[in-house]
């Protein structure tokens, strides 16, 4: 029982802290932002556009290394710049900011096929840009000169994300080598960056397109969600996953949000309590399921529009429906655009990790660190894959390889110096994946080897084997000798 409670409370403490260093920044940008509003008498809508960029931003630079975080000081406040011109030319002349709008978040996206620097960089120019659609910079009757206040609030929310995440990450002391990042893939194929670009451009102009002609006064939503749902889908069955979430805690929040309708007064203070307290529980959900996050916004906005005075459930219903016509333009730009599977991006991820391993069982310097950030990029495609499990009731299953290479982390820490036999049933295994049928085949290793960690990962070769290469009926299994290992040291849980 005692190790059951040790397992829930470690289970609960990264998002614990997440949520918590979220609400920190956000609190810190809300709060230096207000007393800029009330000094240079701005709008409050400079408030807000500073809750939605610190909120962005805690999620999208968490882990960030420490050059990159200070390469954000000069790019957040250049770009939110030019993204005040971008707003009052989407609010004066729709048909050329709706493009320029495309042009920069696509681009975004697509730079991203130059490494992980261009990926941080691409997601630094499309946040301000993102954040037009949740709060408009180009407000009719905002004066320019308010406008121009933007970079400062984008400055001031960029600082508080990265002083709370440093002080909490505390890189400089972390006991942890962070494993030099892989260089991208180069081949003949058409790099996914390059995809995903393609979709978000479809989809974004069909969005633009759609949004103004269904809901005229509130398009911004179908929009933001069609990006949200194209945004880093990895595959057609992330794109469907990622849209069917943000329906559901769209549809949750709604709900949640008529039961909170009218409970405050405009301009009531503990309205704004309140709406941070939902937005905390909703940051701190976000860990389990975005559904969680899209109800906790949709509900935080009820409140917002209660605060300003306007009625919520009308309001709500149109967003409802936004969001599910976002949701469709999503989905069928990611299976109709140059479409690709989640699960050849599994296959793909779950190469690398094994080729970590190898690189671990040579004693190559930060294969060990590499193995397990590898590990826990698998966490991006193991939603779809998990609900289409649950769904088939299939057995084995691909989100089965997910699970085997999270239990194999502790035991690859517990590795004793004689585990080197097991790099030929690694190299087996990676060829399995591939397809290719060339080269020795897997065979388990002998029981006459005391490493119970060799065995115990020698049986999730076996298990993940079985998936891509299954043995011919009637053939002798290729189960690894089961023996039992020693307890290794628990795994933190990946992601």
């Amino acid at each position: 029982m005692a190790a059951g409670m040790t397992g829930t409370i470690g289970a609960l403490k990264a998002p614990t802290i997440v949520a918590a260093t979220t609400m920190a920044a956000v609190l810190a940008a809300f709060g230096s932002t207000l007393l800029l509003e009330h000094a240079a008498h701005l709008r409050i809508d400079s408030v807000m556009q500073a809750v939605v960029l610190s909120l962005t931003l805690s999620r999208a630079h968490r882990g960030a290394p420490l050059p990159d975080r200070l390469n954000g000081f000069v790019v957040m406040p250049a770009v939110a710049l030019g993204s005040v011109g971008l707003g009052t030319l989407m609010r004066d002349d729709a048909f050329a900011g709706d493009a320029a709008f495309a042009a920069l978040v696509t681009s975004g996206v697509w730079i991203r096929r130059f490494g992980p620097r261009f990926t941080k960089a691409g997601t630094l120019m499309m946040l301000p840009a993102i954040a037009l659609l949740v709060i408009p910079h180009g407000a009719p009757g905002a004066p320019s000169t308010h406008l121009l206040w933007a970079p400062a609030v984008a400055f001031i929310a960029y600082f508080w994300v990265t002083a709370v995440q440093l002080a909490v990450e505390r890189p400089w002391r972390a006991g942890r080598t962070k494993a030099p990042a892989s260089a991208p893939p180069r081949g003949k194929k058409m790099h996914a960056s390059t995809r995903m670009a393609a979709q978000m451009g479809v989809a974004l102009c069909t969005a633009f397109a759609a949004g103004h002609w269904l809901f005229p006064d509130h398009w911004s939503w179908v929009v933001l969600t069609a990006f949200i749902v194209c945004n880093g889908a990895r595959g057609r069955g992330d794109a469907l996953h990622k849209g069917l979430l943000r329906a559901l805690g769209a549809a949750g929040g709604t709900v949640l949000a008529a039961l909170v309708s009218g409970v405050f007064a405009p301009r009531d203070p503990d309205a704004v309590v309140l709406i941070f307290a939902v937005l905390g529980a909703a940051a701190w959900l976000r860990q389990w399921s975005y559904a969680y996050w899209t109800g906790g916004v949709t509900a935080a906005l009820s409140l917002l529009y209660g605060y300003f005075g306007q009625s919520a459930i009308p309001l709500l219903q149109t967003r409802l429906e936004a969001i599910l016509a976002g949701v469709v333009i999503g989905v069928g730009a990611a299976w109709s655009v140059l479409p690709f599977r989640s699960r050849d991006v599994l296959r793909r991820r779950a190469s690398e990790s094994l080729a970590a391993l190898t690189d671990v069982l040579k004693d190559e310097p930060h294969a060990r660190a590499r193995f397990e950030d590898s590990v826990t990029e698998l966490d991006t495609v193991y939603g779809p894959l998990r609900l289409h499990r649950f769904v088939t009731r299939t057995r084995p299953h691909h989100a089965d390889v997910v699970d085997v290479l999270r239990e194999t982390v502790p035991h690859v820490r517990a590795l004793g110096p004689g585990a080197k036999a097991l790099r030929a049933n690694v190299g087996a295994v990676r060829r399995a994946i591939a397809g290719r049928h060339n080269g020795a085949s897997y065979k388990p290793l002998a029981l006459n080897d005391d490493d119970p960690a060799a065995h115990a990962i020698d049986a999730g070769l076996a298990r993940i084997h079985e998936i891509y290469a299954p043995r011919a009926r009637g053939a002798p299994p290729t189960t690894a000798p089961t023996r039992e290992p020693g307890p290794p040291e628990k795994a933190p849980p990946a992601g």
